[in-house]
């Protein structure tokens, strides 16, 4: 289940609202999203259970100028998304680090082709999706683990896909598979480790539940 959702700061903390209407997909969430982008922030992605799984956060750059480069941050202070050149000398949080302090993985939406359709995703979005699919059957591989850390350490918005992965393993999954996610851990880029070690202080939460899932 899809639904709307907004950010707003509350003492300097992003605070997440979800519209109650919910749609049956990503692509018909957008959809209703783009024609008031004003109003909400991105798209939430909801599990079976209805805890907030994923935000997925809109490519377009919001700074009100019409520029045409695809968002990759979030301004500090209002959480619109904005590119790089907008955002020049503004205080702004990296999509990662808007997913650390939300306990939440953001990932961006399709970039819309001049024809309306999605175009090719970024690398961060690609390196996403990628370690999200393969982690339960490649953890427990050091050569796989060493390229995983490596890629977080280029492409730190990635990190969401590591939420992704450990958090969609069974109770199963993580017993047969936790000396591997420990030792995952233990190789974790610094600025990796340490937000997720941070996140433990929000256990439910899927930063938190990935980082005790890693041994953190």
């Amino acid at each position: 289940m899809f639904r709307l959702i907004q950010l707003h700061a509350q003492h300097g903390v992003p605070r997440i609202g979800v519209d109650p209407d919910g749609y049956g997909s990503e692509r018909a969430a957008l959809a209703r999203y783009r024609e008031t982008p004003a109003t909400y922030f991105g798209v939430g992605r909801f599990d079976e259970s209805g805890r907030l799984a994923e935000i997925i956060m809109d490519s377009e750059c919001g700074s009100g100028s019409g520029c045409a480069h695809p968002a990759v941050l979030v301004h500090a202070g209002t959480f619109r998304p904005m590119c790089d050149t907008c955002s020049f000398g503004l205080d702004t949080l990296s999509v990662a680090e808007l997913s650390m302090q939300l306990g939440v993985a953001v990932r961006l939406a399709p970039v819309l082709a001049p024809s309306g359709r999605h175009a090719a995703p970024d690398d961060s979005c690609a390196a996403t999706n990628r370690i999200a699919r393969e982690l339960a059957g490649h953890v427990e591989d050091p050569v796989w683990r060493m390229e995983l850390c490596s890629e977080l350490s280029r492409t730190p918005g990635a990190v969401n896909g590591l939420l992704i992965g450990v958090g969609a393993l069974s109770h199963r999954d993580v017993l047969d598979l936790y000396p591997a996610l420990c030792a995952l851990g233990s190789q974790l880029p610094v600025a990796v480790h340490g937000d997720l070690v941070r996140a433990t202080a929000r256990p439910l939460s899927p930063a938190g539940v990935a980082a005790l899932r890693l041994g953190l």
